[in-house]
C-alpha cells in the first residue's frame, strides 16, 4: 500500500529539467510509488478540465506571475512540454525564472547519451513529434533538426551547470544509462523514494509488436486529434 500523499512545506519541490525522452516516466513512477503529488504533462484536478502544464507555466510569466501559480502544491514536476502544429514551449529552459520564484526548488538534470536521446526523439510517435517539429520550424531536413537538438542539448546543460554552480546542493544530475538509482533514492531520502518503485517505464528499444499492432499504433500517432494553438 503506498504512503499518503505528501507535499509538506518541509519538502523542496523537485522539478525534472532534463528532456523528454530521459526517463521521465520511470521518475514520475519513482515519486507517484512514494506519495507525492505531481504534475506530468498535464495538470489534472478533479471536476476541472485538464489543462496543459506547460502552456500555463508559459501564460504565467508572460503575465508576471510565478512560474508554477495555480499549480504550487505539488512535490515532483515533470515532463513540462507544450506542442502544437505551429509552437513549442518547453518549460525545462525556464530554470531561472523558477529558482527566482522558487529558491529552495531541487533541479533534477535527467540526461541519457546524447545520440541515443536524438535516435528517440526522431522516432517517437512513429515519426510524427519529428514532422511537427519541421513544420513549426520551417525545416525539411531530418538532419537539420537532429543538428539543432544536438545544439539546444549542449547548450541546455551547459547554461544550467553554469547557474547552479554556487548551488551545487540544489541540482541532482541523474544519467538514465550510467547513473545508480540506490544513489538517486538516497539522495532524495527525505521523501521516501523506493528503489522498487523505479522501472524503465515508456522504454520502447528492443519492443517487438505484432505487425498488426505496430501498424495501428503508428497511424494513431499521426491522426489523432491535437490542439493548433
Amino acid at each position: 500500500m503506498s504512503p499518503e500523499p505528501v507535499r509538506g512545506a518541509e519538502l523542496p519541490r523537485v522539478v525534472q529539467i532534463g528532456f523528454h525522452k530521459c526517463g521521465t516516466r520511470s521518475l514520475e513512477q519513482l515519486f507517484r510509488g512514494a506519495g507525492h503529488r505531481i504534475v506530468k504533462y498535464k495538470l489534472r484536478r478533479p471536476f476541472r478540465r485538464a489543462r496543459n502544464a506547460g502552456l500555463l507555466v508559459r501564460e504565467n510569466l508572460a503575465a508576471g506571475r510565478k512560474a508554477f501559480a495555480g499549480m504550487e502544491d505539488f512535490t515532483f514536476y515533470a515532463d513540462l512540454i507544450y506542442q502544437t502544429e505551429t509552437e513549442a514551449f518547453e518549460p525545462i529552459r525556464c530554470f531561472r525564472e523558477i529558482m527566482r520564484d522558487y529558491p529552495d526548488t531541487i533541479l533534477l538534470l535527467n540526461v541519457r547519451n546524447r545520440e541515443d536521446w536524438i535516435r528517440s526523439r526522431l522516432q517517437h510517435g512513429h515519426g510524427e513529434f519529428l514532422r511537427r517539429v519541421m513544420r513549426q520550424r520551417g525545416i525539411d531536413s531530418r538532419d537539420a533538426i537532429a543538428d539543432a537538438w544536438r545544439g539546444e542539448w549542449d547548450t541546455h546543460l551547459a547554461e544550467v551547470r553554469a547557474f547552479m554552480a554556487d548551488r551545487p546542493d540544489q541540482l541532482v544530475e541523474f544519467d538514465l544509462d550510467t547513473g545508480s538509482v540506490e544513489a538517486l533514492v538516497e539522495r532524495f531520502r527525505d521523501y521516501g523514494l523506493r528503489i522498487e518503485d523505479w522501472g524503465d517505464v515508456g522504454r520502447t528499444r528492443g519492443v517487438r509488436r505484432h505487425p498488426l499492432v505496430a501498424r495501428l499504433k503508428r497511424l494513431w500517432a499521426h491522426i489523432r486529434w491535437r490542439p493548433s494553438a
